[in-house]
Parts: structure tokens; sequence; C-alpha cells
């Protein structure tokens, strides 16, 4: 897919922020939405805009500087994490609404207020960034019951949009993104040493770019890693 319109959420750092600069450097016009405009990324491709996705007036007010578009792919990425080791004693109801207004409701409300444009769009294609912790037939370790539980929600969502969207010719792709090597990755000890390789988030933006281009990307809202291969729920 040539450059054309993109919107990135969590822009400020990590993957989004890494997938941001990748794509104006290959010619996209990016909107990157990011908590503090002091910590965007400086490309002359990027249009930074203060976002926080749990503040429905931040979501609107990226919506309105979009219009009616056209804009061809939305890429969620802003989350946030309970923390290594969170337990039973940590899924407090604050903690667990948090996790789900940002990691799985945020992407739902991008969606729909940015949804006219993306209609107009060429490439019409939202990627959700979810997490394998998001999977309930690979959890092994228990814990982190906001995070997972939110990602899981994601997944769903995203599957539903899939299939709600598919008449408007708009292709859902829901992602792990692998173990990133970011801070959030390395905030965490692999409880199976050796079984999950720390991947750079700027390898992950240009394997979202080569899924973009690949026609045969599952674009139906099923969860995939960063290389396509297909993940269970």
């Amino acid at each position: 897919m040539d450059g054309g319109t993109m919107v990135v959420t969590g822009a400020s750092r990590g993957l989004g922020r890494s997938v941001a600069v990748h794509f104006a450097q290959a010619g996209w016009r990016v909107l990157a939405g990011v908590r503090d405009i002091g910590a965007a990324p400086e490309h002359a491709g990027v249009r930074p805009v203060e976002l926080d996705v749990s503040r429905p007036e931040h979501v609107a007010r990226l919506a309105a500087l979009v219009g009616s578009g056209p804009l061809d792919v939305l890429v969620n990425v802003a989350g946030v994490f309970d923390g290594p080791g969170a337990g039973l004693e940590d899924a407090r109801r604050e903690t667990m609404l948090e996790e789900f207004t940002v990691n799985a409701l945020g992407p739902l409300e991008m969606v729909r207020a940015l949804l006219p444009a993306l209609r107009r769009g060429s490439g019409r294609t939202i990627v959700n960034v979810s997490g394998l912790m998001g999977s309930m037939g690979l959890n092994e370790d228990g814990g982190n019951y906001a995070y997972r539980a939110s990602k899981a929600a994601l997944n769903a969502i995203s599957r539903s949009l899939a299939l709600d969207l598919a008449a408007d010719g708009i292709g859902v792709i829901c992602l792990h993104p692998g173990w990133l090597d970011t801070d959030m990755g390395r905030s965490w000890s692999d409880p199976h040493p050796g079984r999950h390789e720390k991947v750079p988030a700027a390898e992950v933006a240009a394997d979202i770019e080569r899924l973009l281009d690949d026609p045969a990307t599952d674009r139906e809202g099923r969860f995939i890693d960063h290389r396509g291969a297909v993940l269970p729920w």
C-alpha cells in the first residue's frame, strides 16, 4: 500500500511512536495521537494531536481534524498495563475500569468517531494492537486480570468490527505485536525464559507495513501475530 493517510494512537513512545515515524518516512501523512505534545515524534510527515483515548472530547477533536477524510488506516496502539506480577489483590474495580476504558473502549470509540473518514479511504484498514495476554487459550500463568480481560475484550471487539464493517470494505487486523523491546516490555520478567524473543518496536512497525501490503493478511478480525500467524483466542 503506497503512502496514504493514517491515524496512530499512543504515539508518544514505544510501538505507537515507531509506527508513526516508520510510515511518515515511507511517505504517509500521519496524525499521531499523543498524551503530551512535547513527546511527539519529530518528522515532517507527522502531525501530533493531543489525545487521551479515555477522554471523549479528545477523540471528538481528533475526528474533527480528520473530517470526512479520506482516512486509509487507523492503528490503535494506546494502552495501559497493570504492571508485572499484578495478582488477584490488584484486580480492583478502578484498575479494571481504567484498563477496559483505554485498552478496549478506546479503540472502539476511535473507530466510531473516524468511521466516516475510513469509509472514504482507499486502504480501509483498522489495526487493533492487542497482546498475547489477551489469549484465553494461551493463559498459563494467571494474574494480570485487568490487562488480560481488557485485551480479550479488544479481540472480541475486533472480530465484531470486522463482521459489521465488511460491507463497507473495511478490514480489521487484530494484532499481537510480539514481546516488544520497549519500556513496557522490559518491565516484565518472562515466566518462561527463552520462549519469547524481545522484538524491537521498529521491526514490528515494518511488519505492520508488510501486513498491510499483503493481500493474504487476515483482515477478518482473527487474532494474529506480527508475522501473520493465527493465534488462539
